[in-house]
């Protein structure tokens, strides 16, 4: 139940949406879909599947053998999901990663509205970018993105990863993209710091600093300075402990859940055909992190 919208009885019409990823137990795309579906009366269920890398393909399989609707997909499938689907829309097919998928008539098709999603959440905000030189944290599917919703609108972005092999290749695919300046490094503390001293935007794109992990950063509080505007894309916790040292000094801070719930809402739409009530799905989001 949620508000005062009474739960409708499943049925064996009831159709079944869905997450698929590993770890998902700190998804919160389950609460906010499900209030959506129930505020507006729409006979769906959406559930969390716990799909390890060795079995996408069969995950895969099962959507299209038990007619699911559709799917979002988070980490780690993002990327190695897509040679699984049978049509990719040319924006994923550009960035590099799908996060929604929908089952029409056994054939499913992929897209990408992470980096609508994100981009919606910076503007809200009113974060300018035409300036701005950006350092991105991450070089997978979510960075991936975001990398190239920002490409064409900013004229600087560094890329900061663990594995110099994936932020290499997202920099050869943005520099094909764009002509705005792209870097690459290998992450490690005296790089973040020079590179995050000298940038206008931060964005952390990987799973470091969420829940149960909230202890977590790979930003040196040290560097982080009043001019900076840090965006985490993790949403549980709703500050996580990057957000909170960029606040204590003085930073603009835009969480990840107003890109969960965007995202969500678009792909809400694309396998519904109804427009969800995103305060809605972003309430029952915080109300179940327990705030």
């Amino acid at each position: 139940m949620f508000g005062n919208v009474t739960d409708p009885e499943i049925s064996s019409k009831t159709k079944v949406l869905g997450i698929i990823g590993s770890p998902i137990e700190h998804s919160m795309s389950p609460v906010m879909h499900n209030a959506a579906l129930q505020g507006l009366n729409l006979d769906y269920r959406y559930l969390a599947f716990h799909v390890p890398l060795e079995r996408l393909s069969s995950a895969i399989d099962g959507i299209r053998g038990l007619g699911i609707v559709g799917v979002n997909v988070t980490i780690p499938h993002k990327e190695n999901v897509m040679k699984l689907l049978d049509e990719i829309d040319e924006k994923a097919i550009k960035i590099g990663a799908v996060n929604t998928i929908k089952n029409v008539c056994g054939r499913l098709i992929g897209r990408n509205t992470d980096a609508e999603g994100a981009m919606e959440a910076i503007k809200n905000v009113g974060w300018k970018l035409d300036r701005s030189n950006v350092v991105i944290i991450g070089a997978g599917g979510a960075a991936r993105a975001i990398a190239f919703a920002l490409a064409r609108e900013v004229p600087r972005i560094v890329i900061l990863n663990i594995e110099e092999n994936q932020a290499r290749k997202l920099t050869t695919d943005l520099e094909a993209f764009t002509k705005t300046t792209i870097m690459h490094y290998l992450l490690d503390e005296e790089r973040t710091q020079h590179e995050v001293l000298e940038a206008d935007l931060l964005i952390h794109a990987t799973s470091i600093g969420m829940h149960p992990n909230v202890e977590q950063s790979l930003v040196p509080k040290k560097c982080l300075h009043s001019d900076l505007h840090v965006f985490d894309i993790v949403y549980n916790p709703l500050e996580t402990k990057l957000l909170k040292d960029a606040r204590e000094a003085g930073c603009p801070t835009l969480g990840g859940i107003d890109m969960l719930v965007n995202q969500g809402a678009l792909a809400f739409k694309w396998w519904t055909g109804v427009t969800p009530d995103k305060e809605l799905m972003k309430q029952a989001a915080i109300k179940a992190l327990g705030l």
